[in-house]
Order: C-alpha cells, then sequence, then structure tokens
C-alpha cells in the first residue's frame, strides 16, 4: 500500500473508533492494531489506547518502541503522571491495568452483593482472593465447578500472604469443619450441600460463586448449585453473595427465583484489547480468513496439508491448545501429533515428569511418549492430582520448541495457560455445537494478559491470537465451519443468554420448577415459598433428599424402600462389599424405571457387571496404590474368556450384539501397552462412578445404620486409619497420604479428632531433597498452609 492509502484506512479508524456502535470502533480499533503490524508504526495505535486508558499497552509499545516517548510536551507529563493511577507493584514486579480491570477491582471491593464479568485475563482470581481477603473473620465459602479446580483455587488462596498471616483455615472436604467460628471453604456444590445437609446450624456468611454461568443449563449440576445457594441465604438473609463469570449476555439471568438475587448489582466491561483472528484450514484446501466484522470468509495464500495431523503441525505456534470434544480423541490425536514429530530435548521439569508419571502410573503410559515429542494431553479421565500437574507443566516448560496440549472443555473450567495459538478440531461440547459464550471462553484462553505484556516479549502479535478451525476427523461429518463462526464470533449477531435452569426467575421453561422447588423443600424445610409441595415421610426418604438422589421419584417410592430397610433392621451390619452391593440393589433399584444404558441399572440387571463392581470396590476398601490398580484391571481383562468386554461409550470401539453404539472393545487384540492406558481412564471413570452415583446409596446406609463404620471408611476413603482420612479429608491424595504416614510424618502436624492438618514447606523441600515422584511433591506444594499455627494443632 502506498502512503496515501495508508493515511486513508487511518481516518477510517478514526472515524470508527469514534462511533457510538460498539461494532464499529472495534473494527476501527483493530485497523489500528492491523496497520502497527504492516508498518511497524505503532504511534496510531499508542494514541488510541491512551485515550482509552489501555495502560498495559500504552506501556508495552513504550518499551518497544521507545523512540515514541521522547515528547516532552505537557500532555505527555500528564499522561505519564495519570498512568501511575493503573499501576501496582507485586513482589518484585511492576503491573500495569486497564480502565476496565480498575473499575471491575474498585466494584467487586465495593459491592457485598454482585455479579462480576471479568473475561479471561482480566484478573477474576485475583478479585476473589480479595474478597476473601476482606472477610478473614468470617466465614467464606468459594464454589468452584469441579473438584480439580478446588486445588488449584485452594493453592492460590493459601499463597496470599494475607491469608497466611491470618492464620485461617482453608478446608476442602465438609468432613473438616470442626465447628470453626471463622474458615475459608473451597467446595463444588455437592460438598458444600452436605456441609449445609450436616450442620443444620451453619451460616455462611461470604459465599463466592466462579464460573457461575454453569448455573444457566438445566442439568443436575446447575440446579444442585441454585439449591446450596439458596439454602445458604435462607439460613442467613445478610448472605453476601459474589457471582464471577468470564462472560455472559445479561447478568440479570444469574437471579434466583422468590428474589433471592434482587439486591445484587452487575459490573461487566466493554473493553476489547485483543481483535482474534479467525483462520479456516481444511485439509488438502487454501486457508480462509473469517473476518467476524463482516461475517465473510477471504481465501488466504497458504495451503493447508491434506494429512489433518500435518495441518495442525502447520498451523502451530509456540504454545498450543489445540481443542477436541471426547477424551478418547484428546488421546488419541495426541499419540498421532507425537508419532509425527521428533524427539524434543527435554527441560528438567519435563524429565521430571516423565520418571514421575513411570513410576506413580506406569512406564508405558502414552503420556510419557508424548511429552518426550513436546505434547501433552488433559481431560476428565486423567487422574486429578496428574491434570493439575500437566497443566504446571505446561505453564513451566520453557522449552524454545513448540509444545502442544491436546485437550476437551476441561479447559473451559479456569485452567490458566500460556498459549499463543489455538487450533479447533470440532466446534462441539458434548452432544451440542459450543455455545458463543463457551467459544468465547475458550478463544480467551489464548494471548493471556501477562503473555501479551510479559517484559520479556519482543513484539505485540498476541494482539490478535490466531484461532485456526479445521474440519477433522475429530468433528461432526456435516461441521460447517462458516455456519459455527457465523453463530458464534460474528460481532453483529445478538447475544442471549440460554436459560434453562428452573430455580433461576428468567428461566425459559419452568414447567420443572415445582419439581425442583419441591426437591430444595425436602432438603431444608422453609427455604422456598412452594405451595403444595409433597414432603417425605419416611427416613429413608429424606435421607434420599439429602444425599441428592435423583434417579427416581422419591416420593413414590419411599414407601417401598423403607419396607425394604425396615426387613434388614434385625441383621448384622454389612462389612464386605459383595453384601453391600445386594443391599443397594435390592432397597434402591429393584423395581425401579431407570433409562436404558444406565450404569446403575447395569449393576443391577447383569451379574458381570455386579461381580466386577464387587472386586472394584474391594480394590478401593484397601487402598490400593493406582498403579496396582492398574495391574488388577490388567489381569481382570487378560483373564476374561469373553471376545467382548463392554468399557461403556467414552472408550468404547466396537459395537455387539444388537446394540448401535460403540460400547465394547476387544480386549484379546490388545497389547499390554493399549491395555494399561485403558485402564488408567477405566479406573477414573469407575472411580467416578462410585463417587457420584454409589456413593450416595452408600452413605444413606450408613445413616441407617445397616453398614460398619470400617466398611463406609473403607469405600470412602480407601482406609479406616483415622490418621489417613485425615489426611484425605485435607485434599491429600491416597499416594501422598501413604507417603507422609509412612516417612513424613514428622513435617506434617496432624490432630485426627478436630480434622485438623497444618503442613509447611519443609515437606515438599523434602521430597524433592530426597528425589521423590514429583507429582506427589507438587501436591505437597500446592498443600502448603503456613499460616496456620502448627504448635495449636498439637493435642494437649
Amino acid at each position: 500500500m502506498s502512503d496515501k492509502e495508508y493515511i486513508d484506512v487511518l481516518r477510517f479508524g478514526v472515524f470508527m473508533s469514534r462511533s457510538s456502535d460498539d461494532a464499529v470502533q472495534r473494527l476501527g480499533y483493530r485497523i489500528f492494531l492491523q496497520y502497527g503490524e504492516a508498518t511497524g508504526d505503532y504511534e496510531p495505535l499508542r494514541e488510541i489506547a491512551q485515550s482509552r486508558d489501555l495502560i498495559p499497552l500504552v506501556a508495552a509499545i513504550e518499551r518497544l518502541h521507545p523512540l515514541l516517548v521522547e515528547d516532552t510536551s505537557l500532555s505527555e507529563t500528564f499522561f505519564a503522571a495519570h498512568s501511575t493511577n493503573f499501576e501496582e507493584t507485586v513482589g518484585l514486579r511492576r503491573i500495569y491495568r486497564t480502565r476496565g480491570q480498575m473499575e471491575l477491582r474498585e466494584f467487586n471491593a465495593r459491592e457485598p452483593d454482585a455479579v462480576v464479568v471479568a473475561p479471561t485475563s482480566y484478573g477474576k482470581s485475583e478479585m476473589l482472593i480479595d474478597k476473601v481477603v476482606s472477610n478473614l473473620q468470617s466465614r467464606t465459602c468459594v464454589l468452584v465447578p469441579s473438584r480439580a479446580l478446588i486445588a488449584q483455587t485452594r493453592s492460590n488462596i493459601v499463597a496470599d500472604d494475607r491469608v497466611r498471616d491470618s492464620r485461617v483455615r482453608v478446608i476442602t472436604h465438609p468432613e473438616a469443619f470442626n465447628h470453626d467460628v471463622r474458615f475459608i471453604a473451597v467446595m463444588t456444590q455437592e460438598r458444600l450441600q452436605r456441609l449445609l445437609v450436616e450442620n443444620v446450624d451453619l451460616e455462611i456468611d461470604q459465599l463466592l460463586v466462579d464460573e457461575a454461568h454453569n448455573l444457566l443449563p438445566g442439568d443436575t449440576r446447575a440446579i444442585d448449585l441454585s439449591q446450596v445457594i439458596l439454602i445458604a441465604r435462607s439460613r442467613n438473609p445478610q448472605l453476601a453473595i459474589t457471582y464471577y463469570t468470564p462472560f455472559i449476555a445479561s447478568p440479570e439471568n444469574l437471579r434466583h427465583v422468590d428474589g433471592a438475587d434482587q439486591a445484587t448489582l452487575a459490573k461487566a466491561v466493554n473493553e476489547h484489547v485483543k481483535i482474534e483472528r479467525f483462520v479456516i484450514t481444511p485439509p488438502g484446501e487454501p486457508h480462509r480468513l473469517y473476518d467476524q466484522f463482516l461475517n465473510e470468509t477471504f481465501e488466504l495464500g497458504a495451503e493447508t496439508p491434506a494429512d489433518e495431523v500435518e495441518a495442525v503441525l502447520q498451523a502451530g505456534a509456540h504454545r498450543n491448545l489445540v481443542y477436541v470434544n471426547r477424551p478418547k480423541d484428546a488421546q488419541d490425536l495426541a499419540s498421532r501429533l507425537a508419532s509425527h514429530r521428533p524427539a524434543v530435548d527435554l527441560s528438567p521439569a519435563a524429565t521430571r515428569a516423565v520418571a514421575a508419571i513411570a513410576d506413580l502410573i506406569d512406564p508405558r503410559y502414552s503420556l510419557i511418549d508424548a511429552i518426550k515429542r513436546g505434547v501433552t494431553f488433559h481431560h476428565s479421565q486423567v487422574p486429578d492430582s496428574l491434570r493439575l500437574y500437566i497443566e504446571e507443566l505446561f505453564r513451566d516448560d520453557d522449552s524454545p520448541d513448540p509444545r502442544f496440549i491436546v485437550t476437551t472443555s476441561t479447559l473451559l473450567e479456569g485452567v490458566n495457560t500460556p498459549a499463543d495459538r489455538l487450533i479447533m478440531m470440532t466446534g462441539t461440547r458434548g452432544r451440542a455445537n459450543l455455545s458463543r459464550s463457551a467459544f468465547r471462553n475458550l478463544a480467551g484462553r489464548v494471548g493471556r494478559f501477562s503473555e501479551v505484556f510479559s517484559p520479556e516479549r519482543g513484539d505485540l502479535s498476541l494482539l490478535q491470537p490466531r484461532i485456526h478451525l479445521i474440519p477433522s476427523s475429530y468433528a461432526r461429518r456435516n461441521w460447517n465451519v462458516d455456519s459455527f463462526l457465523s453463530s458464534v464470533a460474528n460481532v453483529a449477531s445478538v447475544v442471549e443468554d440460554k436459560v434453562q435452569n428452573p430455580l433461576l426467575e428468567k428461566a425459559e421453561e419452568v414447567s420443572d420448577r415445582q419439581a425442583a422447588l419441591e426437591f430444595l423443600e425436602n432438603i431444608e424445610s422453609g427455604v422456598t415459598t412452594v405451595v403444595g409441595a409433597r414432603i417425605a415421610s419416611t427416613e429413608v426418604g429424606r435421607l434420599c433428599y439429602r444425599h441428592g438422589v435423583r434417579d427416581f421419584d422419591i416420593i413414590d417410592l419411599e414407601k417401598t424402600l423403607q419396607e425394604r430397610v425396615d426387613e434388614r433392621a434385625d441383621n448384622e451390619q454389612i462389612d464386605d462389599v459383595e453384601a453391600l452391593l445386594n443391599a443397594i440393589v435390592e432397597i434402591f433399584l429393584t423395581g425401579i424405571d431407570l433409562p436404558d444404558g444406565d450404569d446403575l441399572a447395569r449393576v443391577r440387571d447383569t451379574v458381570g457387571a455386579r461381580r466386577f463392581y464387587g472386586m472394584f470396590l474391594d480394590w478401593r476398601s484397601r487402598n490400593e496404590p493406582f498403579r496396582r490398580m492398574i495391574s488388577h484391571f490388567v489381569r481382570y481383562w487378560s483373564n476374561l474368556t469373553d471376545e467382548y468386554v463392554y468399557v461403556g461409550h467414552r472408550w468404547g470401539e466396537v459395537r455387539y450384539g444388537d446394540g448401535f453404539r460403540e460400547l465394547f472393545v476387544q480386549m484379546q487384540t490388545k497389547s499390554r501397552a493399549q491395555l494399561v492406558n485403558l485402564a488408567v481412564v477405566k479406573i477414573k471413570e469407575e472411580q467416578d462412578f462410585v463417587d457420584f452415583r454409589l456413593l450416595k446409596y452408600i452413605e444413606i446406609l450408613f445413616d441407617l445404620e445397616l453398614v460398619s463404620e470400617s466398611l463406609y471408611h473403607r469405600i470412602k476413603y480407601g482406609t479406616d486409619d483415622s490418621y489417613l482420612i485425615c489426611l484425605l479429608r485435607n485434599g491429600f491424595s491416597p499416594e501422598l497420604a501413604r507417603l507422609v504416614k509412612d516417612d513424613y510424618g514428622a513435617l506434617v502436624k496432624v490432630n485426627s479428632p478436630l480434622n485438623q492438618v497444618a503442613v509447611g514447606p519443609e515437606l515438599p523441600d523434602a521430597m524433592r531433597r530426597d528425589d521423590r515422584n514429583d507429582i506427589l511433591a507438587y501436591e505437597a506444594q500446592t498443600l502448603v498452609n503456613v499460616g496456620l499455627d502448627f504448635d495449636g494443632l498439637l493435642l494437649p
């Protein structure tokens, strides 16, 4: 382009940036971005950034182009003084914030009842911790959507010096509560419900709901989340609730029924620092650029390789997120990527990771070979402690070579990764397309502010992060990428939330509201204003509600269930897993309508399934190490004479009998290494089935005194040792708990009667000095809580 043409373009940019239309303003801003990238002249972008108080961008431009700040005019002097209002020193680093970030932080600090819409990079985690710190003398609960995020959030909170200095307890399990006057709880909605149900007088003073957009769907987890919020609000009308979410079209959609959130104020920012570039790269075809402002595509010069794996490698940058829909796809694509790459020079962190995974899991685990070639995978079927370790490895691996992490939607749940490229192999999440908000959340994981404005970064290219979309074998055959982008990325589209949770005021469908309110009223009377609610009249019925049973209509069946319980009143307490499974089936599942394919129905109807879960619960009750559990699975499969073995829809490969779904695997065709890799994911899957589907029935039987305390503890914790149980209740994995008891007891203070544990930095330091497993050493590091009074935890 000629100078005159550039001048004309800049004129359009100025004109558009002054528009009252948000989309037109953003288009004007993109003109300045692209002009700077094309010419190396960033003065126009600096001017627009100054006018909008995008101080981090101004500082980055001035650092990279110091000649732009030689002007000593009065206006420059005034702006330099003005910019100090957006500056903060954290440790040895100087951090700059945008006006939007500052306004969000001020709102968060000022309002006790709030919805904070903080896009990725806008400091949501910092604001949440600031809110925690503002009420250290109270009872605060942070609600997170998954168990994996409990450890991450707890670690972030405990690392704050203000929290450590306060010596407040941070608890993650309901059983760790000891009637503390003040505490910080980090829990999922299921754990908080159990805490509230078991402590009827407990009042929470402050509730912080992370990833609050998870309230919008109509699934049971969203309803459970609403339930605990409404119970906490009912017990303490002065409860302060803050909802944090990276994106929501209308914050009012988070308001609950009966005016529970009427006093809640909302704050969002309409500030745009990054503008994504969406590149459609079909294998064997030219690249096409999708323009989100024009809603059109334009062919580019580059050609995509015909092989989809080579297409991923071509699209890659330095640190790459590769998105697929299913855990099975994540592991398959990671293996294929690794097979196309040579061995890389491993960083010290990656070298430790290879040894640690081989020791804790198995040397044949496919993740090891992938890491050796600069690839990892991340999904819900990876063991929790290993998943956190993988995230840390991707963050800390400072190798100059490209790195790829193949991931599913688990990455949408608040995981922070230093990625500079997103490669999407599909546009689905579960059985549906990614929603507009989920897509924006995923795209926001690329080019975080800490990376864009890092003092070590030598350019501003991440202001326009590249998102590559590859229609692949991991996508639906009819995936129309153009249509998908038009629905999720077109800036002119009207953005609307899909509100399906019946406990939200603006739910689109309210036919299920009566049932949801009735369920809530049975958990805690007086929470709702529902009229005509059916209330459980039997002990077993009330316990089913308190433990969140949703597999059948409790009111319709409670008398039958109670009769079955009464028939066992004079029996000895159950103390073996076979009798326990039989009791669950005979009391709760016999004669019950369950959906086709439901695993509970398989336990009830299939002798082989009940035999398998009997073995699995026995292994679990003996506190077997993960590596030994793998051996049990492999041996079990190897001894089967059946050609086809059921493994479920997530990992099934072939159909069998009259079925139309791929639910089976031909085990006899699998190598030892393939069996090991299948065992790793099946152990996690079966542990989740026990924890989320079976355990509630075991807990009901225990409350009814039909199960021995020893068996209950062995099933729930893998042990009846009070020392180990105390560690597990305070967030330790079984492997780390065993190691601490055997070798590091002197470095951990444990008060079993009070369910209290104190971990000092000496524990991870000693483990690393002794060359212990690095995964466990990292886990120990996340558990350090030196702010607690160690001496106060010692029994008198």
